[in-house]
């Protein structure tokens, strides 16, 4: 390997680099998240991590230009990595006092944290300097070895996604310099290539559990089940709201259980993939931004590399590489705000390298980030024609939100705010009448008024347009239940996780309120759907004998 490292004079400061406006844009989509975000209470600690990455990035792009500048700030960030690594190391030993100190970080977020930087400290231990003096050196084994003890705590934390994106970015390190390799990594994309293929045709990610052999594998490593119903159900969400997501923030547990999966109480707290995080989180902005930015540092990555074989400059965009491709089934940046930080990290370091003019530069160097992010923008178009009503059900869907889990909300504002909602699904059915997001919101603002027949009109409209949404189903579902149409519940909620313990709960509730006969029709299709129940049975009788 050639990992002799160039020496060329600092970079001009004040010179922008690729990743510059797409990550000021990412950050900016971030305060957007405010306006749309029903409990804004919970933006500003999520805010402060992004702001402190973005002051990382701008100290590091700008002020580690230098070989010595650029070691100092990449020791800061192994060192961070490697206390992190040995916390986890001596949790998983199970090690007296350790469990209890009073922060205690999830390992799927410690993996999150040190998997990019294992790549830097690797990087760092590889790099030649210029002679045998000793600091150099003792440097590059003090790397070395926090890369070893990095690589032990990925191994305790159990997090397979981390496993699998630095398997992956470790390929694509030894195929940039071993022939082998690289026909191993082509052989790898072609067969993710065919899979995402295969996906796109048959429509629905959950085909891939079908596929003999490597399905089931895949569904252990990567595709597991619940996961897959968390990202259908997410991209859900963004159907309902494409243009300015849920707002940043926490609001993902409530605005997910209530208008996902029907239920009033927190079931999950994010999407578990950084991409949907980012969409529903960020809006449509953040999206664009993240994109554009991933397609700018890879172009500058491609040219830079014609020049030089630097393994400092390797290991970081590896490490990015890493954490873009755990974030597919993982986004504990979302969760733990810190995990943000070696992105950020990264990000400047490799801002660095790149601020030194390329050896070989190329014309339009804008145009393949603009074709990457122009035809995302094109097929969002085309997935949300027509426009106006994509609009109006979005804000439709972000009023009713306020309107429902806004703390601390005035009854008067929150009644002003569902009547604007309906007022704006009204708007969007005016324009596309099939609007499946519009007559969806409608049905189940029904239900809750209810007004069971109307809700079940609506729905099965929905429902008609959409008969794979599960979130359709189950509320179309509910309202034949609630109108004893218990025939036609049974097969829209058979499929549903968990609707045997809340039809009772229903059932119970329904009770409570006096609404006898919505008792008896809840216990009735649960009876229905798991016949050996004895205590509903009872109850069932005992409602009966009113």
């Amino acid at each position: 390997m050639n990992l002799h490292e160039e020496t060329r004079p600092p970079g001009d400061r004040r010179r922008m680099t690729a990743p510059d406006l797409p990550l000021l844009l990412f950050v900016a989509s971030a305060f957007l998240g405010i306006l749309p975000a029903p409990d804004r209470r919970s933006c500003w600690p999520a805010l402060a991590w992004m702001v402190a990455g973005l002051l990382i990035y701008g100290l590091l792009s700008r002020g580690a230009t230098t070989r010595r500048q650029w070691t100092l700030g990449a020791g800061v960030f192994i060192s961070a990595g490697a206390l992190l690594s040995l916390y986890a190391a001596l949790e998983d030993l199970g090690l007296a006092g350790v469990g209890a100190t009073a922060w205690a970080p999830h390992l799927n977020s410690v993996a999150t944290f040190i998997e990019g930087l294992l790549f830097l400290a690797v990087g760092l231990a590889l790099s030649d300097g210029q002679g045998p003096s000793r600091p150099r050196l003792t440097m590059r084994i003090a790397a070395g070895l926090a890369a070893g003890l990095m690589g032990l705590a990925l191994a305790l934390t159990g997090s397979q996604g981390a496993w699998l994106a630095v398997s992956v970015a470790g390929l694509l390190w030894l195929a940039h310099h071993w022939q082998p390799a690289r026909w191993a990594a082509v052989t790898n994309g072609a067969v993710a290539l065919g899979l995402s293929t295969y996906v796109l045709i048959r429509g629905d990610i959950a085909a891939l559990e079908e596929l003999p052999i490597l399905g089931r594998a895949l569904s252990a490593l990567f595709f597991r089940p619940d996961r897959l119903a968390i990202y259908r159900e997410s991209a859900y969400l963004i159907g309902d709201m494409p243009f300015t997501g849920i707002g940043y923030g926490e609001q993902f547990g409530m605005v997910h259980a209530r208008y996902a999966l029907l239920i009033q109480h927190v079931f999950l707290r994010y999407a578990h993939n950084l991409y949907l995080d980012v969409w529903l989180e960020q809006g449509l902005l953040g999206a664009v931004a993240l994109l554009w930015l991933m397609a700018a540092l890879y172009q500058a990555i491609r040219v830079r590399s014609r020049s030089t074989a630097n393994a400092r400059l390797q290991s970081t965009w590896l490490g990015l590489t890493a954490i873009f491709f755990h974030g597919l089934t993982d986004a504990r940046q979302f969760i733990d705000g810190w995990c943000w930080l070696p992105f950020f990290g990264l990000l400047g370091l490799t801002a660095a390298h790149l601020r030194r003019r390329p050896a070989a530069p190329i014309r339009r160097p804008w145009l393949a980030p603009a074709i990457v992010a122009g035809g995302f923008l094109l097929a969002v178009a085309l997935a949300f024609a027509p426009w106006g009503a994509t609009w109006h059900a979005n804000r439709g869907a972000l009023l009713q939100a306020q309107a429902e889990l806004a703390p601390s909300l005035a009854e008067e504002k929150q009644q002003a705010l569902m009547e604007e909602a309906i007022a704006n699904y009204r708007r969007a059915l005016e324009i596309a009448p099939e609007d499946r997001t519009a007559r969806q919101r409608l049905g189940w603002i029904l239900l809750s008024e209810r007004r069971f027949e109307e809700a079940a009109e609506e729905l099965e409209i929905a429902w008609q347009t959409a008969p794979a949404n599960t979130t359709t189903r189950k509320a179309l579902g509910l309202a034949y239940v609630w109108t004893g149409k218990l025939t036609r519940a049974r097969p829209l909620l058979a499929d549903v996780p968990g609707i045997i313990e809340e039809l009772n709960n229903w059932g119970w509730w329904w009770a409570t309120e006096g609404e006898i006969d919505r008792a008896r029709h809840a216990y009735r299709a649960s009876l229905l759907l798991a016949p050996d129940q004895p205590a509903i049975t009872q109850r069932l009788d005992a409602l009966r004998d009113n």
